[in-house]
């Protein structure tokens, strides 16, 4: 444990001192980072018509320059314009000198003079207080008088006082070399800084894809996808960031000049141009586009209705956009806090000065991008990401271990305006029932204070309920029953609530206490006699309990049909599956979804009326990473040692992106069927001969040559008679043939369920191309392995 310290504290350090490195170098080097930075901020502009300009057929350097050239040259023709509207400004200001001056009178600024009196009169009696002395005596300046020496009495005019002696200085005409050197010193670092970016985005559009192959070079070969996909997110997200930003302006800017054009302001073209291009620079640019013309509102007329409107409509334009339109455009396009873009402003500022404060906002979406694809520098999404630091499931926690039940309440409650009722409780409340129980078996948490936030939590689910309980009364006799049994504890009591309310529209849930004793949960399962038992368990340690208590139901009652709720972050029912037996438990959940459907499948008819069913977000997910491991096993020997475990993660993610418990991958030798790869079994099963092709369900389905789906195998006499269902409480069969190229079925793919369902177009579509992949891998390889395959013998059979 000190040790393990010691490294975190030495890992801390280390990228302490690293931070405070790297910012040293992005300050003391800023001469060359800034005009670095600001060609790639314009390369990202100009990158688009470069390359539809090599589209068109022309080389990468014409295009390259082409584009360059083109802007420059609008730069410069813009910049004309805008030197002849300030030189015509220049020239009409002193018409309005007398209206400036009458709004200064209106002001009565002279009556700041009277105050200063007022103000010495203040100043004295403080120092006579201080001082203690309450005289009033008053003192007299002494003027000296000079006396001519050798005379008594002075002349008359000897008493008036020197007269000042005049001194005149005249600086030296400067000359042209001087005027010069005045004139061009302050331009030549702007002018320097100018070319370098010139030069910088010169190279950078005409070898844009080879800094990007080196830039990968430089991340190493093995994380190409992490970089590349970090390379397209920031160059997407900038782009569209500087894309609705130019947009934003220039349309804040049309309004700003036709405006200000209706009120009055001379040269509304202008400013119109002035506030587009100053509304780049963040928080600053707009104060620098009012400022004038609001002068020279205040300056045009006598009156002040011209400066006053000038200021509604620059104040409603930045509240318009500020509070509306940008939050709508920006945050989907750089994905960064309102925060954090005050805090990016801030810093590059202050590393960089004005250039950072118009590059802030850029930078910080590629830090972002960065903490987003590396995990290591995951802190840079938390801090400046727009996610919240917290998921709500966490939020939660925190609000109930803060005991405030009122914010955790408003999160529960404004998350179901979005949401489903057992989304909300399967993605917010079960988390942190299984983060209580983590920290009460860590010893983080005591009992006592376990038990509170639990009793807090069950308040709340209570008051949830209060809403439905009319409904949930109304039609109850009608229902089938449920008998909901907790675990072990009473955070399983509490996510057999929620079950409850999950289950209202499906079956009458009846819930046994936490504390009941197993007499008495007999007693109460003799009386009640319900259809379905469901054990309901938190995890860390309800699979243990879970499979102890379905095992002591199912020997006093061995006709009861038991189903084992594992409620927390795994998802993977073959492995709850493989650890539950079916003799335990006929059906085996991990969600209160799944329950919902596993509950509605077997009280209610084989499948949903209308024929359909959903695809789950962990299935979508899943059958993405199905189509990866198809492609890993196209390009490798399926025979050789390792490849084989390639196999069973295939039946693992076929199994998962289904939402079933068992997958099989199973290969034939002629009249028997054997078990290439599965998942959701026990390894006990594996020890088995194969067994008859007539007698296999895999083996029957797949002689069709398209896929076979038995949606109730109960239903169904071919299935009658067939011990492997009715030993594993199999229900459902979803089979897809593996066919040679001579159109002979080698093996097929079969899915397995212990409820009846039915499974959409495209998981039907997902699992024929999976067969058709993984039969193409098999004949790709040598024709002893696809002998080997089709002869396979070492593992068990079905």
């Amino acid at each position: 444990m000190l040790s393990e310290t010691r490294e975190t504290l030495k890992r801390t350090d280390s990228a302490f001192f690293t931070g405070i490195l790297v910012v040293a170098v992005l300050y003391f080097a800023r001469e060359v980072f800034v005009p670095l930075a600001l060609a790639g901020l314009i390369a990202f502009v100009l990158a688009p018509g470069a390359t539809r300009l090599e589209r068109l057929g022309l080389r990468r350097t014409p295009a390259a320059l082409i584009v360059i050239l083109l802007s420059l040259a609008g730069m410069v023709v813009l910049g004309w314009v805008l030197l002849g509207q300030i030189y015509s400004l220049a020239v009409e200001i002193p018409q309005y000198q007398q209206n400036v001056a009458d709004k200064i009178g209106s002001l009565h600024l002279d009556s700041a003079g009277k105050l200063s009196s007022t103000i010495e009169m203040l100043n004295g009696l403080n120092k006579r207080i201080r001082s203690g002395s309450a005289a009033t005596t008053s003192v007299l300046p002494v003027v000296p008088v000079e006396r001519t020496p050798g005379h008594r009495h002075a002349s008359p005019g000897a008493g008036k006082p020197a007269q000042p002696v005049q001194v005149l200085i005249e600086a030296p005409e400067e000359s042209m070399v001087e005027l010069a050197a005045r004139t061009m010193t302050p331009l030549l670092h702007p002018l320097a800084t100018t070319f370098i970016v010139v030069i910088f985005l010169v190279f950078m559009l005409i070898g844009r894809e080879d800094l990007r192959d080196r830039g990968l070079k430089l991340a190493g070969s093995g994380r190409l996808h992490v970089t590349t996909t970090a390379i397209g997110d920031a160059t997407l997200r900038v782009s569209r960031y500087l894309q609705m930003q130019l947009i934003v302006n220039l349309c804040y800017g049309a309004v700003a000049g036709l405006a200000l054009g209706l009120i009055g302001v001379p040269h509304p073209l202008l400013w119109a141009v002035l506030t587009c291009v100053l509304r780049f620079v963040p928080y600053v640019g707009i104060m620098m586009a009012a400022a004038g013309p609001l002068l020279l509102a205040g300056a045009v007329s006598p009156h002040w209705t011209e400066l006053i409107w000038t200021v509604v409509t620059f104040g409603a334009l930045e509240i318009v956009a500020a509070n509306f339109v940008e939050p709508m455009l920006y945050g989907a396009s750089t994905g960064i806090s309102a925060l954090a873009v005050l805090i990016a402003a801030v810093f590059w500022t202050f590393l960089w000065g004005l250039p950072g404060l118009l590059l802030s906002t850029p930078l910080t979406v590629c830090l972002i991008v960065i903490g987003r694809q590396v995990p290591r520098l995951r802190y840079l999404e938390v801090l400046f990401g727009e996610r919240t630091g917290l998921p709500p499931s966490e939020h939660f926690y925190q609000r109930m271990l803060a005991s405030n039940t009122r914010d955790a309440r408003a999160l529960v409650e404004t998350t179901l305006k979005t949401r489903s009722r057992t989304e909300v409780y399967d993605s917010v409340i079960v988390p942190a029932l299984t983060m209580i129980e983590e920290a009460q078996h860590s010893e983080e948490m005591t009992a006592v204070r376990s038990e509170e936030v639990l009793q807090s939590i069950e308040e709340l689910v209570e008051d949830l309920s209060i809403g439905d309980a009319l409904n949930a009364r109304h039609g109850a006799k009608s229902k089938r029953s449920v008998l909901c049994i907790p675990a072990r504890d009473f955070a399983d009591e509490i996510a057999c609530a929620l079950a409850q309310q999950v289950l209202e529209g499906t079956a009458s849930v009846r819930i046994v206490p936490a504390n009941a004793s197993l007499a008495s949960v007999q007693q109460l399962m003799a009386r009640l006699r319900p259809e379905v038992i469901c054990v309901v368990g938190v995890p860390p340690r309800a699979v243990r309990y879970t499979k102890m208590r379905c095992h002591q139901i199912r020997t006093r009652f061995p006709e009861s049909v038991v189903l084992a709720c594992i409620l927390g972050d795994e998802k993977d029912l073959s492995s709850l599956r493989s650890r539950i037996p079916s003799e335990d438990a006929q059906h085996v959940v991990s969600s209160l979804q799944l329950l919902s459907d596993y509950l509605t499948s077997v009280l209610r008819p084989a499948y949903r009326e209308d024929g359909r069913t959903q695809e789950t977000e962990n299935a979508a997910e899943t059958t993405r990473e199905l189509t990866e491991e198809v492609q890993e096993i196209q390009q490798l020997d399926p025979f050789d040692g390792p490849v084989e475990g390639m196999f069973n993660r295939l039946a693992t993610n076929l199994a998962r992106s289904f939402d079933a418990p068992i997958a099989l991958i199973t290969a034939t030798d002629g009249d028997r069927y054997f078990w290439e790869a599965q998942c959701g079994l026990p390894e006990s099963s594996l020890f088995a001969n194969g067994v008859k092709r007539e007698c296999s369900i895999c083996s029957k389905l797949a002689q069709s040559d398209a896929l076979s789906v038995v949606a109730d195998t109960a239903e169904d006499e071919r299935f009658a008679d067939d011990s492997f269902l009715k030993d594993h409480g199999i229900r459902f069969c979803a089979v897809a043939p593996l066919k040679d190229h001579e159109e002979n079925i080698v093996g097929s793919l079969c899915v397995l369920d212990t409820r009846p369902r039915q499974i959409t177009e495209r998981q039907r579509e997902t699992l024929l191309s999976i067969a058709d992949s993984v039969m193409s891998a098999i004949e790709m390889s040598e024709p002893l392995a696809t002998r080997e395959f089709m002869a396979r013998k070492g593992v068990a059979s079905h």
